[in-house]
């Protein structure tokens, strides 16, 4: 067994105070991306219509959170649009699925294609509804 012992000075409050300063510069917040609700097109087939509407928020780091909120301020119409056009996209297979997967992942690369300076981890629902006729 080999034991290796390294001699120095350090200062055990700053340690753990830049422990304690990097996890919660690293803990996921959430920013509110709005609330969204479109008619989606007509089926051909049954000639119903399906209505969404859905509060977006996006996870995270707190450190991220000035320049998401100063990004939404200046690009906040475009990421309204192209989230819009991307929930009409969405196939009724994809409605179908518990954790509406595809959604999320669809709308994550929307909101980081508009937000390009500070990216976000990952898309919620704060509120979601399906309304078929």
């Amino acid at each position: 067994m080999c034991l290796a012992v390294c001699g120095g000075c350090y200062d055990s409050r700053a340690l753990v105070e830049q422990v304690r300063s990097d996890a919660l510069r690293n803990r996921l917040h959430e920013v509110d991306l709005g609330v969204y609700q479109t008619t989606m097109p007509r089926d051909p087939v049954t000639n119903s219509f399906v209505e969404m509407k859905l509060h977006l928020f996006g996870t995270v780091p707190q450190y991220r959170i000035p320049a998401i909120e100063k990004q939404l301020k200046s690009e906040g119409y475009r990421l309204r649009y192209e989230t819009l056009a991307a929930i009409r996209h969405t196939k009724s297979a994809e409605l179908a699925e518990p954790d509406l997967a595809h959604l999320r992942s669809r709308l994550t690369k929307v909101v980081n294609n508009v937000l390009t300076e500070a990216p976000i981890k990952s898309v919620g629902f704060e509120d979601f509804q399906i309304v078929y006729d």
